[in-house]
């Protein structure tokens, strides 16, 4: 079976087309980058280090926005 057909057999058994998967994946990482961010951010803070701290703040609106996109697109798609 190649590629493409192993795609079709798996949206026809999980009811769920590849590009849901593929956002749900992605929100699913971006997620987790949130919570490492916020770890990484304590650690900045803890060492004193407010450049550190405010590039993790950034990264993680960034995440965020990316969050609120993923979410409305997937639950389009579901």
């Amino acid at each position: 079976m190649d590629r493409e057909e192993a795609k079709v057999q798996s949206a026809r058994v999980s009811g769920m087309s590849n590009v849901a998967y593929d956002l749900m994946v992605t929100l699913s990482n971006h997620l987790e980058g949130i919570a490492a961010l916020q770890e990484y951010k304590i650690d900045a803070r803890d060492a004193g280090d407010a450049d550190v701290s405010s590039v993790f703040e950034r990264i993680e609106e960034r995440y965020q926005e990316g969050i609120d996109e993923l979410r409305d697109l997937l639950k389009s798609r579901l």
